[in-house]
């Protein structure tokens, strides 16, 4: 996964209308198949809704003989990382068990919302816990990853829009800075376009 990762061959950052995106699930299906996507995860805000009617969605247009992409389980999760409020995206978890706490359709609060719980959830569901965003936050990324990597975090959300630009593109020297980082510490990288819009192409 690089830079030219996304938004045309993986997505692993987007909303519909089950939190506070635009896009019906159904609608996102269809637009992640008309740009050839091939690995998608829809990340509602505490809510995993938008995964079945975007799957439904899928099988038709595959059983339509349509390439559609790889959906996998994701949902975007609130918590507090060295004492910042942050964003933890879920991904590619099989068990929703563990999860259930987080996906009520609003933050948890009390010891649940610490960044090290919401991690130790992600992987008893069987997922990867990806560092949202991480220059979006009131401390500096830096300090953010190392805290995330100390507290087993899998990847960060590495390729990112910081300028929020019409058509959907990584924002140059923070998003090299924070490969470097991640590669540094043995990170995984994700990619998304956060879309709360009506279009992939764009947040």
């Amino acid at each position: 996964m690089d830079r030219r990762s996304c938004p045309g061959w993986c997505n692993f950052h987007c909303h519909t209308t089950c939190s506070d995106g635009s896009l019906t699930p159904q609608e996102l299906a269809v637009q992640a198949t008309d740009l050839g996507l091939e690995h998608l995860a829809i990340t509602d805000h505490h809510s995993h809704r938008a995964y079945p009617l975007a799957q439904h969605t899928l099988a038709t247009l595959q059983q339509q003989g349509c390439a559609v992409p790889k959906l996998w389980r994701g949902v975007e999760i609130s918590a507090v990382l060295n004492t910042c409020l942050v964003h933890i995206l879920a991904l590619g978890y099989g068990e929703e068990a563990p999860l259930m706490p987080y996906l009520q359709g609003e933050a948890a609060y009390g010891e649940a919302l610490q960044a090290s719980v919401v991690v130790r959830a992600i992987h008893g569901a069987g997922g990867l816990a990806s560092l949202a965003h991480p220059a979006r936050y009131r401390l500096d990324f830096r300090c953010l990853i190392q805290a995330a990597r100390q507290l087993q975090f899998d990847a960060v959300e590495t390729w990112y829009d910081y300028d929020m630009l019409p058509r959907w593109c990584p924002s140059p020297l923070i998003c090299d800075d924070v490969d470097q980082l991640r590669q540094d510490l043995g990170l995984l990288a994700s990619c998304g376009t956060d879309t709360h819009s009506t279009s992939l192409k764009g947040r």
